[in-house]
């Protein structure tokens, strides 16, 4: 004896039972209580949220012996007949197998016919879009002016492979996506009625892994029963769908919020070394952020998260701070096609989770295209990666110097007639050896170096330091204790251009190369 599947044992049979689609039997059922009820229905929409369901409650609610009626009583010899799929006068075809013209012509021969004992002969045609240009051509006098005793319901999940000439001479319906909360919901209902036990981070999950389809999650449901032998809890989840802990995706986003890159691909791939799905982490990651980025702006906000994990959310928000979640999220979102179109999607997660450490960069190239200036990367950052702080520096904020150091009041005196050399000073670590003042930069900084070293910032620089610290008579600048060397060849004007630290944060985010430098006092 085969095991009756949730999804069919569960399956609505009445509008009242029909989930989240409350539009849609608002409209059938006034047009069923004013008599007003269309010839031809086209419902659209995702897979699984009840399209074929609502097409079956309609032939019952006008071939039931009360009926036309919007209660239908699912008692009489037709309404029983029609739920279990062998009315005579019901016909449910497959658009996807039925694709030619002379099966719509079989079909047209049929409807000649009045019902054999019902009020009405329903034609049902599933996945329509899948019928040839002439199976379709065929249709459109039928669908037009049909009989008095026919209806028509299309369904389809993509209308817009439908043709216009058949749109035109329907009533359109859409279904929609059901929130994940609903379905979860929905999904407890079901296990409570069961007799077994569902956990809430299980339904979540569960209803998140659906994305909007109530038959998918029924369809998981009844699979992760089947794992479990019973019950379902979020370990189960976790196994079956390939859903990583919370704990590993909170480690993951603060590595990319810190541009830890190494740290950052080491708990990615141990994820997908433990069979998790790339799409399954990109979602997950994505949603994390998502919720991050609203705890942020409002620590009290919900979230689809079990309340057992808000302390640790909550935490890490006010860490990270809305301005850098706000453009991690902004350049997640960016990466779906990349992830989408892939042949490799591991490679392309990998690619998505570099390009996401790289958020400080990208926020700099944005205030410099603003007009606002290269931001500095605040202290505690790595490279050109960091956490935390959003907006160019001001004096005294998001300096790396202690308070009264070399570094803090060398960019103190810069900061009023020299920003952008204030700027650079507060990412050097400074500190003064005798008569000499020494700017280092590490490597990720090259640029701002490059840009100190050239002879009129540094000539503002070696006024500043003389103004500031009487016994300094030089100033040197380093990247990691050597020297900055320019490029050998060159013009000055060139060598200006390419020592600019807004060209070389350019050039670093988006690549390509200076072909040609021209000054902005020569002719066009």
């Amino acid at each position: 004896m085969s095991y009756p599947v949730l999804a069919r044992s569960w399956r609505p049979q009445s509008f009242d039972d029909v989930l989240g689609q409350e539009a849609v039997v608002t409209t059938l059922r006034n047009a069923l209580a004013s008599g007003t009820l269309g010839h031809a229905y086209l419902f659209s929409g995702l897979r699984g949220v009840g399209k074929t369901t609502a097409a079956r409650l309609l032939a019952k609610a006008v071939n039931c012996a009360d009926g036309p009626t919007p209660t239908p009583c699912g008692e009489c010899d037709s309404c029983v007949e029609i739920a279990a799929g062998s009315s005579v006068d019901v016909v449910e075809i497959d658009g996807a197998t039925h694709t030619g013209v002379d099966q719509v012509r079989d079909l047209q021969e049929l409807l000649r016919f009045r019902p054999t004992r019902d009020r009405y002969r329903v034609v049902v045609i599933d996945e329509v879009h899948m019928l040839s240009a002439s199976a379709f051509n065929a249709l459109l006098k039928s669908i037009e002016e049909p009989p008095d005793y026919v209806l028509w319901i299309f369904a389809t999940t993509e209308r817009h492979k439908v043709p216009a000439t058949i749109l035109s001479r329907c009533q359109q319906l859409e279904f929609r996506p059901l929130a994940a909360e609903r379905i979860a919901d929905h999904l407890r209902a079901i296990a409570e009625a069961e007799r077994f036990e569902l956990t809430d981070a299980a339904a979540g999950a569960i209803a998140r892994a659906a994305r909007g389809s109530v038959r998918d999650a029924l369809s998981l449901l009844d699979q992760l029963r089947a794992f479990s032998s019973g019950d379902v809890d979020e370990q189960a989840v976790s196994a079956v769908l390939g859903v990583p802990p919370l704990e590993a995706m909170l480690d993951l986003v603060r590595s990319l919020a810190a541009g830890d890159v190494a740290s950052g691909l080491a708990s990615l791939r141990s994820e997908l070394m433990a069979g998790r799905d790339p799409s399954v982490l990109y979602h997950e990651l994505g949603r994390l952020i998502r919720s991050l980025v609203q705890l942020s702006i409002d620590p009290s906000a919900a979230t689809d998260y079990p309340p057992e994990h808000a302390a640790r959310l909550g935490e890490l928000a006010g860490e990270l701070g809305t301005g850098p979640l706000t453009r991690m999220i902004g350049l997640w979102v960016e990466q779906e096609p990349l992830l989408r179109s892939s042949s490799n999607r591991e490679l392309a997660l990998e690619v998505a989770c570099l390009r996401l450490a790289r958020w400080h960069a990208v926020r700099q190239l944005e205030a410099l295209l603003a007009g606002d200036g290269v931001v500095v990367a605040p202290a505690g950052t790595t490279g050109d990666g960091g956490p935390a702080g959003s907006g160019p520096s001001s004096p005294g904020e998001g300096s790396s110097h202690p308070p009264g150091s070399a570094g803090e009041r060398l960019a103190k005196r810069l900061w009023d007639d020299h920003p952008r050399l204030a700027g650079g000073v507060e990412a050097a670590a400074v500190e003064i050896d005798g008569q000499v003042l020494r700017l280092t930069f590490d490597t990720g900084q090259r640029h701002l170096a490059v840009f100190l070293d050239a002879p009129p910032a540094r000539r503002g620089l070696e006024t500043a330091a003389a103004a500031e610290f009487p016994e300094v008579e030089t100033v040197v600048v380093e990247v990691e204790g050597r020297p900055v060397v320019a490029a050998p060849e060159m013009s000055d004007l060139e060598r200006e251009a390419r020592d600019d630290p807004q060209v070389a944060l350019a050039l670093d985010v988006l690549g390509g190369e200076v072909r040609a430098v021209r000054s902005d006092r020569e002719p066009s």
